[in-house]
């Protein structure tokens, strides 16, 4: 059964669809600025291990840049994550942090569904968003570039104040399974879908042709709601350009 994609939302004219284009910028100077800066060090000193992989994902085999731009209370401003640590070690005036390390590694299933206050604790420390309300999958998927920005913002103004605003994101998520991407994981898109439902926070990610698709509450309610997503960010069912 075809999916179709709903219309009928459109970005607050104070986000502009020129936002797209300049977030699109922000991606392309910070991936172009990763691969001189490591390819310099190849030349000259020689790459480790770890760099050598950084530097083949950064050409496209499995990196994620995504800037947004924020209208939250007491945040506005442009803001870039990456998907790869040693990206802020190499090139720190294009991407941010991305949060604590609680917050990027998140916590397992089970803890995250538990009400014993004996998680208490971790649930805290690894919480962002309204009230601390999200907690990311166990393993890393906290340290996706959407989640670093998510993360930089609760901890830039307090979980007391992730409610209300808007974010745009522009992805850049490009990898051997899908090639170039403009979605969010579905990891991060439920996370998404959390910042639009709980914390009234409006939520749009820029197309291919750079249009601002607003995924709202109710298209995070639809059993189809990442494909719809990706029909409209991408033009097809699954992420992929």
């Amino acid at each position: 059964m075809p999916v179709s994609v709903k219309t009928g939302s459109v970005a607050p004219p104070d986000l502009g669809l020129t936002q797209c284009e300049e977030l699109k910028d922000d991606n392309e100077k910070a991936r172009s600025e990763l691969t001189k800066t490591l390819e310099h060090k190849q030349a000259t000193d020689g790459l480790n291990a770890d760099e050598t992989a950084v530097l083949d994902k950064a050409r496209g085999t499995g990196m994620t840049f995504s800037s947004a731009a924020s209208q939250l209370p007491d945040a506005a401003g442009s803001f870039s994550g990456c998907s790869s640590g040693l990206a802020r070690e190499k090139i720190p005036d294009h991407v941010i942090e991305g949060g604590s390390g609680s917050q990027k590694m998140g916590l397992n299933k089970t803890i995250r569904e538990s009400h014993d206050h004996e998680h208490d604790d971790a649930k805290e420390a690894a919480g962002v968003l309204c009230d601390k309300s999200h907690v990311h999958p166990g393993g890393g998927a906290g340290a996706h570039a959407e989640p670093k920005i998510v993360n930089h913002l609760t901890n830039l103004v307090g979980a007391d104040n992730m409610r209300g605003g808007s974010l745009l994101f522009n992805i850049d998520w490009r990898s051997k399974k899908y090639g170039r991407s403009g979605m969010p994981c579905e990891h991060c898109f439920k996370m998404l879908c959390h910042a639009a439902r709980e914390c009234d926070i409006r939520i749009f990610i820029c197309s291919e042709g750079d249009e601002a698709i607003e995924l709202s509450k109710d298209d995070c309610e639809d059993k189809n709601a990442y494909a719809q997503l990706c029909m409209g960010v991408d033009g097809g069912i699954k992420p992929g350009r």
